[in-house]
């Protein structure tokens, strides 16, 4: 009887512990997650729009809702946050100059989507300018009616791992309008298998941020990686054969110059660490930079003097430290990338903003009270923060 009883008390103790296991699989916290199955487009009642423009005498449908597109949902193995995307590119292209529409699309959770003939006008405006300037012998003809295709991209939100759906063609006339398209640039190599994608695997390569004045082609990006790992920059996410712009160090030489083609050499990091990347290129020149941050502030030992050192976890590339505070302000910041990129050792730091962020010297300091914390501060690819402990 008493076996009985243990055996009934071990199961219940076992059955107790699955199900908290499973409640922890629906929290999305794993980088290596990745989407199952692909969604399906539907295709939309109307196939065929005609935009018409606004101007001091007439009122265009700019504003007026032109379709909706909708499709099936799908699911991530661990359960996680998926955003959809719609893409566009002219008809025969395989979305090699591809927009979103609308084009500053974040994504949405949302399995359907309003579209407006605005939308559609400068989703068109944007791959007729891609198109030109990348060369192509494809063209927007704005007299008439172009075929262009339409899919949904289903992305992880943490990890980034995408499916798409079969594309549907719709057919639209718009009107020329300018189009003020930001650069793009992304980074490709063995370090993307650290963010939940396949090495060198150029449809997934990481988005760097882009810090140029519009005239200027200036990127940078956030990345951990250790000896041994290798990158270049590419300017699309499609494969190797449709790569626009493949940039890499010249004849093997690590020494911050890059050119552009196939056979440039791939850029090498040196040690385990997370490491500051700039890449300039209207010069074709690279920075790479491993990051030390610490805290500084009237509440540490240094006070405004000086960092107090944190210490960096690799595998989940956060910065921590165990520190006594006093009653006053802190900061994080990161002396060395300042000192080396810009000549100013507080142009990377972190405070209070919204959404916390690397660049934003002017951010307010953090007010602390007396006693032991432990301060930890992880630092995304794009230079957003996640700040904890304060």
């Amino acid at each position: 009887m008493k076996n009985i009883k243990f055996i009934l008390v071990l199961l219940l103790s076992i059955s107790i512990w699955s199900c908290e296991d499973d409640d922890d699989a629906d929290i999305n916290i794993m980088p290596s997650e990745t989407v199952e199955g692909i969604a399906v487009l539907n295709t939309p009642e109307v196939l065929d729009f005609e935009i018409t423009e606004t101007t001091e005498t007439f009122v265009g449908n700019e504003e007026e809702v032109a379709t909706t597109f909708s499709w099936s949902p799908v699911t991530s193995n661990y359960n996680g946050t998926i955003l959809y995307f719609l893409e566009m590119d002219i008809q025969g292209n395989n979305f090699k100059n591809a927009a979103y529409i609308p084009l500053d699309s974040g994504g949405s959770t949302e399995t359907s989507l309003d579209i407006t003939n605005g939308d559609l006008n400068l989703a068109v405006n944007q791959i007729n300018t891609y198109l030109v300037t990348s060369g192509s012998a494809l063209a927007v003809n704005f007299s008439v009616a172009t075929e262009f295709e339409v899919r949904v991209i289903s992305k992880a939100d943490v990890s980034g791992d995408k499916t798409y759906s079969e594309p549907i063609s719709i057919y639209v006339n718009a009107y020329e309008e300018i189009v003020v398209i930001e650069p793009e640039l992304f980074l490709v190599g063995s370090i993307q298998s650290y963010y939940g994608v396949s090495s060198w695997t150029p449809e997934q390569a990481l988005e760097m941020r882009y810090i140029g004045d519009g005239t200027t082609k200036v990127f940078e990006a956030y990345v951990k990686g250790t000896s041994g790992d290798i990158f270049k920059f590419i300017s699309n996410q499609v494969g190797w054969d449709d790569i626009v712009g493949n940039y890499g160090v010249i004849d093997g030489a690590q020494d911050g110059n890059l050119m552009d083609g196939s056979d440039s050499g791939n850029i090498e990091i040196p040690e385990e660490g997370q490491y500051y990347v700039q890449v300039d290129l209207d010069n074709l020149t690279y920075k790479l930079v491993k990051m030390q941050w610490g805290v500084i502030g009237s509440a540490t030992p240094n006070a405004w003097d000086g960092e107090t050192a944190m210490t960096y976890d690799f595998n989940s590339n956060s910065w921590t430290i165990d520190i006594a505070l006093t009653d006053g302000e802190i900061k994080f910041r990161s002396k060395n990338i300042g000192d080396e990129v810009y000549g100013d050792e507080w142009a990377f730091n972190v405070g209070v903003s919204d959404p916390m962020v690397t660049y934003n010297p002017a951010a307010s300091n953090f007010a602390v009270s007396a006693g032991n914390a432990t301060l930890t501060l992880k630092i995304n690819v794009n230079g957003t923060a996640e700040v904890s402990g304060v």
